[in-house]
């Protein structure tokens, strides 16, 4: 097993859309490991599990929530410091991992996904006969 399992991206991205430049926030992270599987938990508050989307392709994990701050029909905001925030986290895995047993779980605002390491990836002791 690698000593690391992931390469960041950059703290703040920029997403050109239709004319419009949205501003993504590199969410605060942890990465802990064994010869098994990685953890990562990613700090997401105020993203609804619908929000989140989890992509994996060659190699590259990318995370990406988006909180929305709305006012409901009829209110009008007073005072506002809470607004919507896009969130966006790519990592370069540097040991291949069992795209089959990924799992993702998004409780009290932290999403933690479980990368089982690929049996080929995995350290074997080899007998000498």
């Amino acid at each position: 097993m690698n000593s690391t399992c992931c390469t960041p991206s950059q703290k703040t991205q920029s997403a050109p859309g239709a004319g419009v430049t949205e501003t993504l926030q590199k969410p605060l992270y942890d990465v802990k490991g064994s010869p098994e599987a990685y953890e990562v938990r990613v700090q997401m508050p105020g993203v609804p599990k619908g929000n989140v989307k989890i992509d994996l392709e060659e190699n590259v994990l990318s995370i990406r929530g988006e909180r929305q701050s709305a006012t409901p029909e009829g209110w009008k905001s007073l005072h506002r410091e809470i607004s919507t925030q896009s969130y966006l986290l790519r990592l370069k895995l540097n040991t291949p991992v069992d795209e089959d047993k990924l799992t993702a779980n998004l409780q009290d605002g932290v999403l933690t996904l479980n990368l089982p390491v690929k049996e080929a990836a995995k350290p074997r002791r080899i007998a000498v006969e």
